[in-house]
């Protein structure tokens, strides 16, 4: 990527109008992390960015990184939006359907999942080969010669942390050389006790939960988590489950807000999880879907109503999967 057009996307824009740098909705670490860098980025060129996000935050890791690093998250509703704000989209894309598409103009998408920007943008910068967004921030960073503040740098190394599971999948040579920086600006102790702090006494029970409903099948596991389960429960708990030697592939669900959430994992390069959950979704209208090649999500649409919705779940993805007896 050629970094000299940020620097021109830069230019193009107003420094006396404001910027509002939006992260995916129900965002996850990379997104707040690079959100936050993003901003300080932008004040340190002089200009007034304020960082927001649609949905809420369910997962207690995620809100300790927004408390233990202030984090300044502002409310949508609580910034009178405008048409003249000035958009910068962060680890989503204007156009997914995990992006609320607020007043304003979106002028720039910077993201490393597999999105097309639409035209209308000013800038965008995609790279679905990076492990995080916050590999792209540390490369900003490096084209100002800006150094990263300890806060910010803590936050980014989180989000990568988090996005490429422990450096255990989609890394590249960048997510790397970015890891080596913020680990030598980065709070360490800080970090590394927001990495480790994932689950709350509550969450234990949907272990239980999870290990009734599990159906396993070959080297894949399918379960239905119960009603009202955090949806990003279902992340860590498919997490847990590729840690089995016996299972490369994860399907779990749940009921939500009126909605079903599904949650992909792959361990293995014969399924394309962004590629499958699309197809089960996007193109049958029943929802969305998207994601990365080894980890992907989903939403059936609170509109359908299902009897049986893990085996309709089941029937829906089971036959995309490629599949190898364990």
């Amino acid at each position: 990527m050629n970094l000299s057009l940020f620097e021109k996307f830069l230019n193009k824009l107003n420094p006396n109008e404001r910027v509002i740098v939006q992260a995916h909705d129900f965002p996850d670490h990379d997104a707040i992390a690079s959100a936050f860098a993003m901003a300080y980025l932008l004040r340190k060129q002089g200009f007034t960015p304020f960082i927001t996000y649609n949905g809420f935050v369910d997962r207690i890791s995620l809100r300790n990184l927004i408390d233990w690093l202030e984090i300044p998250l502002i409310e949508p509703s609580k910034l009178n939006l405008t048409p003249n704000d000035k958009i910068i989209v962060v680890d989503g894309c204007i156009g997914e359907k995990n992006v609320t598409d607020f007043p304003g103009l979106e002028v720039a998408v910077i993201d490393h999942h597999q999105v097309t920007a639409p035209d209308f943008v000013w800038y965008a910068d995609i790279r679905p080969e990076y492990g995080s967004t916050a590999t792209i921030l540390v490369e900003y960073f490096n084209y100002f010669q800006l150094d990263i503040p300890q806060r910010i740098a803590s936050a980014l190394l989180v989000g990568l942390t988090f996005d490429t599971a422990n450096f255990t999948r989609a890394v590249s040579p960048a997510d790397i050389n970015a890891l080596i920086l913020l680990q030598s600006r980065a709070e360490m102790a800080l970090v590394n006790k927001i990495c480790r702090n994932q689950l709350e006494l509550e969450d234990l029970p949907l272990f239980d939960s999870l290990l009734e409903s599990m159906h396993r099948e070959d080297n894949c596991v399918f379960a239905m988590l119960p009603e009202g389960c955090p949806k990003n429960m279902l992340g860590v708990l498919g997490d847990f489950l590729l840690g089995v030697n016996e299972v490369d592939l994860v399907v779990l669900s749940t009921r939500n807000h009126e909605k079903t959430f599904i949650s992909l994992r792959s361990e293995c390069k014969q399924n394309n999880m962004a590629k499958i959950i699309t197809e089960a979704l996007n193109h049958t209208g029943i929802g969305f879907g998207g994601g990365h090649p080894h980890m992907a999500a989903g939403i059936i649409n609170h509109s359908y109503q299902l009897d049986d919705e893990f085996h309709y779940i089941y029937d829906l993805i089971k036959p995309r999967l490629k599949l190898a007896a364990m």
